[in-house]
């Protein structure tokens, strides 16, 4: 891989660990860190 490629792939996974954390990334619990108690409507 090129090395610029890797160092962007660093970033982006640097930058998801600080914003979600190392935990598993379920979308119904992120959606309650964003918006508890609202519903989500169509």
């Amino acid at each position: 891989m090129k090395k610029w490629f890797q160092k962007l792939i660093k970033k982006i996974e640097e930058a998801n660990k600080k914003e979600f954390g190392s935990g598993p990334m379920d979308c119904c619990d992120l959606n309650k860190k964003d918006n508890p108690g609202s519903k989500k409507s169509n």
